[in-house]
């Protein structure tokens, strides 16, 4: 009945999963954003320059009037207004461009003579572009010196004077947008690569929410495990200290506790009667170590004798994650039949929860998890606790979970949010399936999610890393 009713619940989302994850999965990869930004912006600034040719511009202003009118320029301004038309031709003429590049010695003349007449006015602005000051400025002024000779044979009774003479360019008239068109287009760049990452990610066929565990996994789908923050006061997050996630600090939210109590529930009704569980993960840094200790320790709660062991000899999390980090004996201290078990047990606290756990990681030790000395160990144990969980390492980074699936009775995966692909899952998933230990089912770790979607967790960090897993120590 509880579980018909959560599923219904779990299934009753507006979105199959949270947008933030989409979201976030793209912050993990802003290093391609970045670089498609800087790509992108760099390449367009290299074209833009050398595409980029300056243009040199000098103006001057004719007035346009009647020869010997006695009346004034503004009585005439009909008639002189449309001599000024005329003139804007004869100053666009072949003949007068012969004629200036003639007297300059210029084979050709790559730029250009714009005339425009100011409205209303007899009032003539020409314009010459050049590629280099020193052209523009002297084809104008040539322009000026021989314009006469043609204006007055053309139209007579006409005169034409410079009201405003040229000046030498001191800057190119067009301006170079080489930056402008950088920053235009590294804009454009992030957009884009964004749009791309979270096209990318919503395509990926990862596990992203219970609702799609259900569809995409060959198991039973245990629940959800929302995302917890590791840093739990302003002066951790300022010293970058991340707090373990443990369900009996008092920082731990609600909400994260009633979780694991609801697994650890399910868990017991899965078990039937059965004692050993190992838990494992497919990747590195999924926080399976968090989800073992934390379910054993809700397991003490209600019995009255819980086991712990680290069985992740590479790379053991479980005495950190505790904050017990000296005890004089260790697994390996165990199975190598130095030390009797009931020396190297430790007990958490006044809690019914005791620990066999491993300080130091060692790649040479793995053997040693599935040996017949862990097989007499498990033996012991069945008699002497009510419940033992058994936190193995990832199976992309070992073998030792394929191995102990004939040694514990259960096992259960533990798969973050959006990481493993379901595909790789599932493979996981059927290589464990078999032997002694039966596949329980997978839950799904540190998920973000509103009530946009499924659930309404709020949150769940990073517990582990196995940045350096298969390394001495």
């Amino acid at each position: 009945m509880e579980n018909t009713a959560e599923k219904n619940m779990a299934e009753s989302g507006i979105l199959p999963f949270d947008p933030i994850v989409l979201v976030q999965d793209v912050l993990k990869r802003w290093m391609i954003v970045v670089l498609a930004v800087v790509a992108v912006g760099v390449s367009t600034y290299i074209i833009s320059d050398m595409r980029y040719e300056p243009v040199y511009q000098t103006n001057t202003t004719f007035v346009v009037s009647v020869r010997g009118s006695a009346a004034s320029v503004y009585s005439n301004l009909k008639s002189t207004s449309s001599l000024a038309s005329v003139f804007t031709e004869l100053l666009n003429s072949s003949i007068l461009r012969k004629t200036v590049m003639q007297e300059l010695g210029m084979d050709s003349f790559d730029g250009s003579v714009t005339t425009t007449v100011i409205p209303d006015t007899n009032l003539i602005t020409m314009k010459v572009t050049a590629s280099d000051p020193w052209t523009s400025f002297v084809v104008a002024q040539s322009i000026i010196d021989h314009h006469e000779s043609l204006t007055y044979r053309v139209v007579d009774g006409i005169v034409l004077e410079v009201l405003q003479p040229p000046l030498m360019p001191t800057s190119a008239s067009n301006s170079d947008d080489s930056f402008d068109q950088m920053k235009r287009m590294m804009a454009i760049a992030a957009v884009t690569a964004v749009i791309v990452l979270a096209a990318l990610s919503f395509f990926r066929n990862a596990v992203r929410s219970g609702k799609e565990a259900r569809k995409k996994l060959d198991c039973q789908f245990l629940g959800e495990i929302p995302h917890e923050k590791k840093h739990k006061t302003i002066l951790t997050w300022l010293r970058r200290r991340k707090s373990s996630i443990l369900i009996t600090s008092p920082l731990t939210s609600f909400q994260f506790v009633e979780t694991i109590r609801k697994l650890r529930r399910r868990v017991e009704q899965h078990m039937h009667g059965k004692k050993v569980l190992m838990v494992t993960s497919l990747l590195e840094n999924e926080g399976k170590s968090t989800v073992a200790v934390n379910l054993a320790l809700s397991m003490a709660e209600k019995h009255k004798r819980v086991l712990l062991i680290d069985c992740d000899m590479r790379k053991p999390a479980c005495h950190a994650i505790l904050e017990h980090r000296e005890f004089p004996y260790g697994v390996r201290d165990v199975l190598r039949k130095k030390v009797d078990l009931s020396d190297a047990l430790i007990r958490y606290q006044s809690t019914n929860l005791y620990m066999l756990l491993e300080s130091s990681g060692n790649t040479k030790s793995g053997d040693l998890i599935t040996s017949s000395r862990m097989a007499q160990l498990l033996d012991r144990v069945r008699d002497e606790f009510d419940f033992v969980i058994l936190d193995l390492p990832p199976t992309s980074a070992a073998s030792d979970a394929e191995g102990m699936k004939r040694l514990a009775d259960a096992c259960l995966l533990v798969a973050r949010q959006n990481v493993a692909s379901a595909k790789a899952l599932n493979k996981v998933i059927a290589a464990l399936d078999g032997g002694r230990a039966k596949m329980m089912g997978c839950v799904l770790n540190n998920v973000y999610s509103t009530r946009l979607t499924s659930g309404h967790s709020r949150g769940y960090g990073r517990y582990g890393k196995y940045k350096y897993y298969g390394r001495k120590g």
